[in-house]
């Protein structure tokens, strides 16, 4: 939600006074210039900021007002608006064109969007930046997952989540796709080797068992219809009642309607609770709703393969975003340590194939006997010892930056990150070793050298995951990957 504050702007970018505007003082004042022209009146900014967004584009919060008459504005006339840009692309390369026209569909079909005020992705004279950019107008809500599934606030939506989401759903896939320009995604397999080449190549072992086994139970296509291709939490503005708005719709593409319900109801997506869709419903009440409005139920069994497919194309999307840090082309320490993730999307892969089980599992990091590392390791550098340095710092990070009431949200969620970094980094420590001759032991018992190899001979068929022997080593490798990357997940059920 956009807050309304005494300044006129929080200047987190800045343009240097070189090339088009970025900063959010000075992208508002433009805004406010040309929303005032459309609109006839006299705008004058009263709040703008840069808000977390991707690498390639920027968002602006931007609250307008009417001019001050004798001191005083009409603060009942305030507009909260928010600007999509992207700096980087050059007028007419920035897909905002694009996106509009899907959302314009989207209203079209009754599904809540944010409204366009304007919009300029060419370049015309009406282009106030040099760059594309688009200005929706402000829906109030919530898409913070943490707080809409546990705030009490939002109980009453939690009740009927499934249902809305299902008629929501429904609404979008009757959309009108001629007017969207959206192209077919293809088979839903081919796209992943698409979409992926190099995650697809390096998939681990458990991933791969998964997609095997989607490829040999592909169930009866859905006729093809415009896929939101992002519908979870987080992507969605929910107030205490109501989903009020359906948001990033970069993804949107043609394709199986079924994907967008099974990407609603990946574990993934349920963020621990255990409730399949988005961890707020069940299966049935998101069919039976969705059945309301299209006028057919899908087979919870469809749900089920479409559910798979989410958590094998999440893994892969988790290796791509820390690829983008591996390859220098966004170094990010957020995107370095969503790549270790993917032990989760292998862990919930077999959770499902029922390869693995659930097991309430102990963080290794909470057993202080074992703190101080093998002294072996530590010569000639002495104490403190590596792990009790890493302790150290995971401290500071937790008891002193997260409590600090004054640090902003973006700050407070930067050092969850890489206190989580850290943890990884000390259970590797503990347990790396003993993993890695656990590890050279069980592949050599199936005739393979490494992971690399088991991955080959999974995918030439030299290996089967048919053979228990087999599936009881992948698991074996997946769950000691997950033990040191995040061992709570081990203990969460599918459901």
């Amino acid at each position: 939600m956009i807050e309304p504050n005494n300044r006129s702007a929080d200047t987190d970018a800045t343009d240097g006074h070189h090339g088009p505007p970025t900063d959010a003082a000075e992208v508002a004042s433009r805004i406010a210039r040309r929303l005032g022209r459309i609109w006839d009146r006299d705008l004058t900014v009263r709040a703008a900021r840069v808000l977390p967004a991707g690498a390639s584009r920027t968002t602006y919060a931007v609250v307008l007002g009417d001019e001050a008459v004798d001191g005083r504005g009409d603060a009942t006339a305030d507009e909260a608006v928010i600007v999509r840009a992207v700096p980087s692309a050059a007028p007419g390369d920035g897909g905002l064109d694009s996106e509009v026209r899907v959302l314009r569909a989207a209203v079209d079909a009754g599904v809540p969007v944010p409204e366009v005020l304007d919009v300029s992705d060419s370049a015309d004279d009406d282009n106030i930046f040099g760059f594309p950019y688009a200005v929706l107008r402000f829906v109030d809500g919530e898409s913070i997952p943490r707080r809409i599934l546990r705030d009490e606030a939002f109980a009453p939506i939690r009740d009927d989540f499934a249902r809305q989401a299902g008629e929501i759903l429904a609404r979008v896939h009757r959309m009108d796709p001629n007017p969207t320009g959206l192209s077919p995604l293809g088979d839903p397999l081919d796209a992943l080797r698409t979409l992926f080449p190099v995650e697809y190549a390096q998939a681990p072992a458990g991933l791969v068992i998964a997609m095997d086994w989607l490829d040999r139970h592909r169930p009866e296509p859905s006729p093809t219809s415009v896929v939101h291709g992002d519908f979870r939490l987080g992507n969605l503005l929910i107030t205490s009642d109501r989903i009020s708005s359906v948001l990033d719709w970069e993804l949107a593409h043609l394709g199986d309607p079924m994907e967008d319900l099974g990407w609603l109801c990946a574990k993934a997506w349920r963020f621990g609770v255990a409730r399949p869709v988005a961890g707020m419903g069940t299966r049935a009440e998101l069919l039976d709703a969705y059945a309301e409005v299209s006028g057919r139920r899908p087979t919870e069994e469809t749900l089920r393969w479409w559910e798979l497919y989410a958590t094998v194309r999440w893994g892969l999307i988790c290796g791509a975003q820390a690829n983008r840090h591996l390859d220098g082309s966004e170094r990010s320490m957020e995107l370095a340590a969503i790549g270790r993730r993917s032990a989760e999307q292998e862990f919930d892969a077999l959770l499902t194939l029922g390869a693995a089980t659930p097991l309430p599992t102990p963080d290794p990091l909470d057993d202080g006997t074992v703190a101080t590392g093998d002294a072996a390791t530590e010569e000639p550098h002495g104490a403190p010892t590596m792990l009790q340095l890493l302790e150290s710092v995971s401290g500071f990070l937790v008891d002193e930056v997260g409590a600090d009431d004054g640090v902003s949200p973006q700050v407070r969620f930067r050092t969850r990150v890489a206190t989580n970094v850290i943890a990884t980094v000390r259970r590797q420590l503990l347990l790396g070793d003993r993993q890695a001759k656990e590890s050279r032991r069980r592949l050599a018992g199936l005739g393979v050298s490494d992971g690399a190899a088991l991955v080959d001979a999974l995918r030439d068929g030299t290996l089967s995951a048919a053979d228990d022997t087999v599936l009881s080593v992948v698991t074996a490798e997946v769950t000691d990957r997950l033990l040191v990357a995040n061992p709570r997940h081990l203990s969460r059920p599918d459901c």
